[in-house]
């Protein structure tokens, strides 16, 4: 099966070869990634045409930025959870003592 590569990895990729003064076409970024989708790798290159590979960057960024953001948030409400039974748990054994 074929390694799924991210259209900012495909086209770091692509600027490499770029930078050794080859013009990568859809099968030698296929090679120098070891594999992938002809379309994925197409796709990408016609995504750059349209949004500059740093702006991909900065959104990819900010996305996870967010996401990390979501995370710690939802940890922090599973922890408040956690901290609410072990309070339910010490109170009911407290009971059972009494």
């Amino acid at each position: 099966m074929a390694r799924h590569h991210d259209t900012i990895e495909i086209l770091v990729t692509a600027r490499h070869l770029e930078a050794q003064g080859i013009r990568p076409t859809t099968r030698m970024l296929r090679l120098a990634l070891g594999g992938g989708s002809n379309a994925a790798i197409a796709q990408a290159l016609a995504v750059e045409e349209l949004t500059p590979l740093e702006e991909l960057i900065r959104r990819r960024r900010d996305q996870l930025d967010l996401d990390i953001t979501n995370a710690r948030r939802a940890l922090a409400e599973l922890e408040a959870e956690q901290a609410r039974l072990d309070e339910l748990d010490d109170s009911l054994t407290a009971l059972d003592r009494a």
